[in-house]
């Protein structure tokens, strides 16, 4: 049998000797629910035996037929009721019992000002602020949606359509649009009219005409994955097809060359020409990154490279990426983390953990809830006194105790006062986002002086 958290064979002894988890629970509960298949079994042997006694090979086998349908279809909606009943108790005591991960770590390199604009929001409707003064509305407040900033061109949404603005806010376009989708490394953007995707350019004329059921962004290579009739293929910057469609889904093409594509249920990967390089066989697959892509596999993740090799074999509960040379992984409800090679470099013994920066050390939670801070050893060196606690960037992370948020450095000193509702990791460009005790949202520098000053008190979300 394998251990419950690392998928290692146990051998004889139920203490995993790698990670040292006690499978004695796991074990019985696995024994016990064979016996109750191998008693079922017998109960059912049993019935059909009886009911068809006495009857004729032929009616025998018709009437076994008949009984086994009798009773499998009261079993079954007994089954179901069951499962029902237990997936709604173990949902609800997860929500209430396992604090969430932080699942969308900040990207590295990630601004929070997109092309020098970032969208905010005041008592309902969506704006703007401008990097060089944020200290009031570079465009007012006005629109229902929008997008971020694409250089000098966002997506808006007022009058039930939408149209695109400038970087002064004068609309390029009257609202015309049903829905905006991905603007493309190209400038294209794809858009939704009457039913039909196609896409316009940063003036909003038609490159492409809508005749698309759905319409991607245009990547790096000038291929866009699109669909009619259900089936999706690619297409060039002029509009034609260079893969024709035949696929259930499709992603778009990496930095590699290759693509995601979904045939007969299953996840392979094609080139630029169509030819399939990794056979589907896969329940999900993402983007290679630097060689490596993790896919799922038999209900859990692993790793790939551009050959389809199994480099780390599927054991994992969630899809993980790697970042400086580390991905964390989660199994059984524990979570640790791994190299490139699927050793792990600090076993799964966390109720969550985030990811390592280039300070090299990420927050770990402990089995009695308290956040703290370890190294790429696994050894704390901030002591886990916290109530929550999110990424190091700028040198600075953002921890909540009794009750507010504020900011630590490395070593645990207190560099911004705790004494926010929420503050989000510092971006790239030197900001973060903090809500006030009055609920109002504002933006502030990594010694903590707020960036926003007239408007401050009236933002109350931004666009991220």
């Amino acid at each position: 049998m394998l251990c419950r958290v690392c998928k290692r064979e146990l051998g004889e002894d139920v203490v995993c000797s790698f990670c040292g988890e006690d499978n004695t629970p796991y074990i019985e509960a696995a024994k016990e629910e064979a016996k109750k298949k191998t008693i079922t079994a017998q109960i059912h042997e049993k019935i059909t035996d009886k009911k068809t006694e006495g009857i004729e090979p032929k009616a025998k086998a018709t009437a076994q037929v008949k009984s086994n349908y009798k009773i499998n279809k009261k079993k079954l909606a007994k089954f179901i009721g069951a499962v029902v009943l237990i997936i709604a108790v173990i949902v609800a005591a997860v929500s209430f019992i396992i604090p969430k991960k932080d699942k969308n770590p900040i990207p590295q390199g990630e601004t929070l000002f997109s092309s020098g604009m970032l969208g905010v929001s005041s008592k309902g409707e969506w704006g703007y602020v401008n990097i060089e003064d944020p200290s009031f509305f570079a465009i007012v407040p006005q629109f229902t949606h929008i997008s971020d900033y694409h250089g000098d061109v966002a997506a808006i949404y007022i009058d039930g359509k939408f149209s695109f603005i400038d970087k002064v806010g004068t609309l390029i376009c009257e609202p015309i649009f049903d829905s905006v989708g991905e603007f493309g490394e190209n400038g294209y953007i794809a858009v939704e009219e009457n039913g039909k995707w196609g896409y316009v350019d940063t003036n909003a004329q038609y490159v492409i005409e809508p005749k698309f059921a759905t319409a991607y962004g245009f990547g790096e290579n000038g291929m866009a994955a699109v669909s009619v009739s259900g089936s999706y293929g690619y297409i060039g910057e002029d509009g034609e097809y260079t893969i024709a469609p035949q696929y259930d889904m499709a992603l778009s093409f990496g930095k590699d060359g290759l693509a995601p594509v979904k045939t007969d249920g299953k996840w392979g990967y094609i080139d630029e020409t169509g030819t399939a390089l990794i056979e589907p066989k896969y329940e999900e697959a993402y983007h290679f990154e630097n060689g490596y892509a993790v896919v799922k596999q038999y209900g859990d993740y692993g790793l790939i490279d551009t050959e389809g090799k199994m480099v780390i074999t599927p054991q994992f509960d969630e899809r993980f990426y790697f970042e400086n040379d580390l991905a964390l992984v989660g199994v059984g409800g524990k979570y640790g983390f791994i190299d490139i090679t699927g050793a792990y470099k600090i076993n799964p013994r966390f109720k969550s953990a985030g990811k390592f920066g280039i300070e090299g050390i990420t927050f770990a939670q402990r089995g009695d809830g308290k956040y703290g801070f370890i190294d790429k050893n696994g050894e704390y060196i901030v002591k886990p006194i916290y109530e929550n606690a999110k990424n190091f960037s700028m040198g600075l992370a953002p921890v909540k105790k009794d009750g507010l948020w504020g900011y630590i450095d490395t070593e645990g000193n207190e560099i911004i006062e705790a004494k926010y509702l929420d503050a989000s990791e510092f971006y790239a460009d030197g900001y973060a986002c903090v809500k006030n005790v009055d609920s109002s949202i504002t933006i502030i520098n990594t010694d903590g002086k707020t960036a926003m000053l007239e408007s401050a008190a009236t933002i109350d979300n931004v666009l991220r």
